[in-house]
């Protein structure tokens, strides 16, 4: 049965994405999680039409509205690529990529298509395994593989962590998040997630600031591990 999408970024963060105002990282988990969520494909187009609108109430008036549209025709028409063809090529169905780590194949978003075909080696720690995206941002973007019964230590945050579920299945103290699910933590929040004990899990991570490990041995990685995330 195909998992219900429970965990979204929010109307501000929308808004955000839809208006280009977002970074590019984050843009592009909000992108990756709305090509896996049909409420937020919707709610994003909603959000574009209401935003157009209101533009064009703020720019238009009623003595050059007739000018303006004019002038938008002929620069929309002028543009090269925009035949009826291109227009249906467009609408063809995205084309996925996939990864391959651990033996196991996953499928990408359309949104992490060209980035995932580029991703770095994979780097291994016990289940867990990542792979950075080349995205030149400040923040950290990878993919993160957790194999099927492994916990990843408990952690806080230094900064901003966004974890967006590519495949499988993710718990931590505050539920169960499957695929499409964004998480969204701050310097505030506390978890320790895991995987189930017959699936792994393949998520986005984007990362502000490295983590930072709070209990045992584990604490040992603080120094190291902004490396690995």
């Amino acid at each position: 049965m195909t998992h219900a999408v429970k965990f979204h970024p929010g109307l501000m963060l929308l808004e955000q994405y839809v208006e280009g105002s977002l970074s590019a990282d984050v843009a592009l988990a909000v992108s990756a999680h709305i090509d896996l969520c049909p409420h937020c494909q919707q709610l994003s187009h909603d959000i574009t039409i209401d935003q157009a609108a209101s533009l064009g109430e703020q720019n238009v008036s009623a003595h050059d509205e007739q000018q303006d549209w004019q002038q938008m025709v002929d620069f929309i028409t002028s543009q090269p690529g925009l035949s009826a063809a291109s227009v249906q090529r467009s609408n063809a169905l995205p084309q996925v990529a996939s990864v391959t780590v651990n033996g196991r194949t996953f499928e990408i978003p359309r949104a992490l298509s060209r980035l995932a075909e580029k991703h770095n080696k994979w780097l291994q720690l016990g289940g867990i395994a990542t792979a950075k995206l080349p995205t030149g941002e400040k923040q950290h973007v990878s993919l993160l593989y957790i194999d099927k019964g492994t916990e990843v230590p408990n952690h806080t945050h230094l900064g901003l962590e966004m974890t967006l579920v590519l495949a499988g299945k993710i718990v931590d103290e505050n539920g169960e998040y499957g695929v499409g699910d964004l998480l969204i933590n701050s310097p505030d929040d506390t978890h320790t997630p895991r995987t189930l004990a017959d699936e792994d899990c393949l998520c986005l991570s984007v990362l502000s600031a490295p983590l930072k490990f709070n209990k045992g041995l584990t604490r040992l990685l603080n120094p190291l591990q902004q490396f690995f995330y």
